[in-house]
């Protein structure tokens, strides 16, 4: 039996979210990933504000009640000449006062010098420099805080009507607060051996609240893809590689009872975001992501994450 006009037209639409809803199930994700369309970055507008947000909810019972959030806000702001974006990304337990779960990060870069004025259309460029600082909280890695800011040399360039692509390569530089002793084994510091205590706090530099500060100087290599397969369905990926320039224990000396990392491992972060509109400005969005970093700090912490995101994203 054949299929034409509105049936046709539903059958499609029928394959397209089942493609999507097959995607849900199968992903997994952690990382941050700019949150705007395709469609948004192919019509921007001079002294015009881009919003999108995105959030989801999850509640459990298992032992212990759960309540934990997610949300994605995104803001860009173009000008004649440049486009400048800030994009948070965070996941917290709304009912515990300390989560290991918890996370935040936020983003903040500058395309500096990179549209050009084409008949009233703005129009981006083939090659800029990008700026950028970026903060980040992770409670499942150890980390109190990490500050980055540095520069990108960012060549743009679309190979087909479907898809944006950004490649991008510069320094960066990093400071990090590692929470070396966890918070609930604090009260046990003082069982430790003289010796030990002296290692971890005079040799180590790490702080009486389990906190060590560290900093490095990073190579930084991405690539952003930017797809619209139809109408209604976006697909933004992003892969980075972050390089640093000396081990993490530079200048501290090796001992047994506290191992260090002396070998320069890249810190790998791969993310996706795949969006389906539902209705005007509202979508469906799922969020894959996952990094792999064997040079972090701390022993007792993951060297690989992942997750997964599903929510709704309302953008205007």
């Amino acid at each position: 039996m054949e299929l034409t006009g509105e049936k046709c037209k539903i059958n499609r639409s029928l394959y397209q979210l089942l493609f999507v809803c097959c995607f849900f199930f199968i992903s997994n994700s952690f990382a941050q990933v700019t949150p705007f369309k395709k469609s948004v970055l192919d019509s921007l507008v001079p002294n015009h504000f881009n919003v999108s947000i995105a959030f989801a909810l999850n509640a459990s019972q298992d032992g212990s009640s759960s309540l934990t959030s997610g949300t994605d806000i995104g803001i860009m702001y173009s000008t004649k000449r440049s486009s400048y974006q800030i994009a948070q990304s965070s996941y917290y337990n709304r009912l515990d006062s300390y989560s290991g779960s918890n996370r935040f990060a936020a983003l903040f870069t500058g395309s500096l010098f990179s549209l050009d004025t084409v008949r009233t259309r703005l129009v981006q460029k083939a090659w800029y420099p990008e700026p950028f600082i970026f903060y980040s909280y992770d409670a499942n890695r150890g980390l109190n805080h990490r500050i980055q800011f540095g520069v990108n040399a960012v060549h743009a360039f679309k190979p087909t009507q479907i898809i944006r692509i950004k490649m991008g390569a510069g320094l960066l530089y990093e400071k990090e607060n590692w929470q070396m002793i966890k918070v609930e084994q604090l009260p046990y510091v003082d069982t430790f051996s003289l010796a030990t205590r002296k290692y971890v706090f005079d040799t180590l530099g790490i702080t009486k609240d389990g906190r060590l500060i560290r900093d490095n100087v990073r190579a930084n290599i991405y690539a952003n893809f930017i797809c619209t397969f139809a109408k209604n369905i976006n697909l933004n990926a992003f892969v980075d590689v972050q390089m640093p320039f000396v081990p993490p224990y530079y200048d501290i000396p090796q001992k047994s009872i506290f191992p260090v990392v002396t070998k320069l491992y890249p810190r790998i972060t791969i993310s996706a975001q795949l969006s389906f509109t539902i209705w005007k400005k509202l979508a469906f969005i799922t969020g894959f992501g996952l990094q792999s970093d064997k040079g972090q700090i701390p022993l007792y912490v993951p060297d690989f994450v992942y997750n997964l995101n599903e929510g709704l994203q309302l953008s205007f």
